[in-house]
């Protein structure tokens, strides 16, 4: 029995930039969908976790692009489940074209999180989600654990309501987005997202004051830090292409 499952997708124009490309951003949003699917699928989804006062949270995340698609494109994201451990569980994803062809491939790893005391739950815990386990890998490297980051404050800004999900804390999607606008849009008509991917360390609240540090450390090879006063959010990394036009 295979416990990977498609899900397809059609590129809306409020997902696509001033190149009618789907953002990092959108892109990621679309992997957070289908891995909320997929969750619900196997019986395992934010609403039954809520009956037991849990949530998914999100820890690392790498996701790399061969190509991004164009607006009113579909794209098919298939989803496993590679591992399941106490503290963590590994999900990958593999992106395809309506010709087939491979797009993009993404790893998530993710905790369980106690809604009341914010801390993470022994996922066996869970009656059955072993099962969904199957042992396979993701294409790409999995997500690294990024170093802390000397750079110069890039921006600074408050969290706002629309930055908070239903966790009460700043969604996944938003750090993102937040990372993807510290660039040019210059930077987007000459280089391609290669490969983006995030720690998350801790949340970030409503209210919260947000400073973004970021560093070029070799060419195309960006790293960024996202605070609140000193304590740190969360670590991202970007790694451009240069477009062949």
């Amino acid at each position: 029995m295979s416990h990977s499952k498609t899900y397809s997708f059609k590129i809306q124009p409020q997902s696509v930039d001033f190149q009618f490309r789907a953002t990092l951003g959108a892109v990621v949003d679309i992997l957070m969908t289908t891995a909320g699917y997929n969750a619900d699928d196997n019986g395992f989804g934010i609403r039954n976790l809520n009956k037991i006062n849990s949530s998914w949270v999100l820890l690392r995340f790498a996701v790399e692009m061969i190509h991004f698609p164009e607006q009113y494109e579909t794209i098919h994201v298939e989803t496993w489940i590679e591992g399941v451990g106490r503290a963590s569980t590994t999900r990958n994803f593999r992106i395809t074209n309506d010709q087939n062809e491979i797009i993009g491939h993404a790893r998530s790893v993710w905790a369980m999180l106690d809604i009341k005391t914010r801390r993470a739950k022994d996922l066996l815990s869970l009656d059955g989600i072993h099962q969904f386990a199957t042992g396979i890998k993701g294409a790409i490297e999995q997500p690294i654990k990024i170093q802390s980051v000397d750079g110069e404050t890039i921006d600074c800004f408050k969290v706002k309501y629309s930055d908070i999900d239903i966790n009460q804390h700043v969604n996944s999607v938003r750090y993102i987005d937040w990372v993807s606008d510290c660039f040019s849009l210059e930077t987007y008509r000459t280089k391609s997202i290669k490969r983006f991917e995030i720690n998350y360390m801790n949340e970030m609240l409503f209210g919260d004051e947000v400073s973004i540090v970021g560093n070029e450390i070799s060419e195309n090879d960006f790293r960024f830090e996202i605070k609140n006063g000193e304590k740190i959010s969360c670590r991202a990394r970007v790694l451009f292409d240069e477009i062949n036009n």
